[in-house]
């Protein structure tokens, strides 16, 4: 049983509706105001958790400050990275909780999959820029793993589009849930995808005023693109929104660049706006790749 799931405590029923988009290719859901913890948020919670049976949120440490809750992604779900985040929001946050969130194994296995088929480099990385992206072969040697996959015209079947999908829907879950907890605020922090989980949950717990608030938010290079107005994520937050980006993420520059038919990630640029609540954080002579980022950060 999840100690997560188990603190869910029910809310008042009540109604709400749902908004649809497409936005950069993606279908993004969000709640709206008080369906969150009503009736709605329960169907949401219920419908994502048939779909993503490795969904779980795991209590790491206990504490007594606010809580803190961390999501990872893409290739990184079983390797040692889990410490070095553990350690860096140990760090910056020694007295809190800290949860960690398990999300979309099946979409990241198919993302794993695909990069062991491409490992051996040669056809798999020149096949990356079927799409016309601008980037150099020798930058395409450096990730390998981008092959045909990464350049299928029907972008359903691009690993990396589900991943976002599904990253996209953990975010509001998430959110709903975080509405049916008795916390008034919490701090996220995400890498890759697990940026982006963050992001959408931020976004939407700011549509309900009942809701818990974010104090902080941290992304490390974190797989979404760059946008216009982010206000939605500006006010959001009471604090700050921390997202540290590196020149030398290959992964967010190519592949995830190649599978959003050119999206820029903030990861790779920087979110690159003047709401006061957004501070991009450059760490590129940190950070030499996609992974190394709480290895090698300080969180603000």
């Amino acid at each position: 049983a999840s100690h997560g799931l188990a603190l869910l405590g029910g809310g008042a029923a009540s109604g709400g509706a749902l908004a649809f988009g497409v936005t950069g290719g993606t279908c993004v859901v969000t709640v709206v105001g008080a369906a969150l913890g009503g009736a709605l948020g329960t169907s949401i919670t219920n419908a994502y958790l048939s779909e993503d049976k490795s969904f779980s949120i795991e209590l790491f440490r206990d504490g007594p400050g606010i809580p803190v809750l961390v999501a990872r992604g893409w290739l990184t779900e079983n390797s040692n990275e889990w410490s070095e985040a553990m350690q860096a929001v140990e760090r910056r946050y020694p007295d809190s909780p800290v949860y960690r969130v398990h999300w979309g194994s099946k979409e990241q296995k198919a993302l794993a999959a695909l990069a062991l088929k491409g490992s051996g480099g040669g056809a798999a990385g020149a096949g990356a820029f079927a799409v016309g992206r601008k980037a150099s072969k020798s930058a395409a040697k450096k990730v390998p793993f981008l092959g045909g996959a990464l350049a299928v015209a029907e972008v359903a079947k691009n690993p990396w589009h589900t991943a976002v999908v599904r990253a996209d829907k953990t975010g509001v879950l998430l959110a709903s849930i975080l509405a049916r907890t008795e916390i008034d605020r919490c701090i996220l922090v995400g890498h890759s995808l697990g940026g982006r989980v963050m992001i959408t949950a931020a976004e939407t717990l700011g549509t309900d005023p009942d809701a818990p608030r974010i104090q902080t938010l941290h992304t490390l290079g974190a797989a979404e693109g760059k946008k216009g107005d982010w206000r939605p994520l500006n006010d959001a937050v009471e604090d700050a929104v921390h997202n540290y980006y590196s020149a030398n993420d290959k992964v967010l520059e190519i592949a995830y660049r190649t599978a959003q038919v050119g999206d820029k990630a903030i990861g790779r640029y920087g979110f690159g706006t003047a709401f006061p609540k957004i501070h991009d954080h450059e760490v590129t002579d940190r950070v030499g790749g996609h992974t190394e980022y709480f290895g090698s950060v300080t969180l603000r």
